[in-house]
């Protein structure tokens, strides 16, 4: 059995107090924007993309509730979070392109109608599914790394 660095479990490797409610409020705005969108905003029930959605909304709902009680596991929890959140936007974006160059491509003026709306959701996506994950997980790292180091 390894052991975990002294860092893993002491206080310093908590976030500050600070950090924690700024992390856990975009992640509680991002829970509730991503189950605001899909399952009130979009007409139809299509399970490839209700149940990671569910899975997200309950991650960082998670986090976020572990980030505002101060609980020992919340920086983990955030940077799961985190980084399933970039995988699953990631994913949507690439998605969201593709079917739009398909649409446009295929289908001439009509398609670019189609490519229009795709490409303002993936604008709507990339900052709260790509860009605030991505650096959330920046964030968690480097205040990991510096408690590890033991600087503040």
């Amino acid at each position: 059995m390894t052991s975990r660095p002294a860092a893993w479990y002491s206080p310093r490797a908590m976030l500050s107090r600070r950090a924690a409610w700024t992390i856990g409020a975009a992640k509680a705005v991002t829970a509730a924007l991503v189950a605001l969108g899909v399952f009130a905003g979009l007409p139809a029930r299509w399970w490839p993309v209700d149940v990671p959605a569910a899975v997200l909304v309950a991650l960082e709902a998670a986090a976020a509730f572990g980030l505002f009680s101060g609980a020992r596991w919340a920086a983990n929890a955030a940077r799961f979070g985190a980084a399933v959140a970039l995988a699953l936007g990631a994913l949507a974006v690439s998605c969201l392109a593709v079917t739009a160059t398909w649409l446009s491509g295929v289908y001439g003026a009509v398609g670019r109608g189609g490519a229009i709306v795709l490409a303002l959701v993936a604008a709507l996506v990339l900052p709260y599914l790509v860009v605030l994950p991505a650096a959330q997980l920046l964030w968690l790292g480097s205040s990991g790394r510096r408690a590890a180091s033991g600087r503040s």
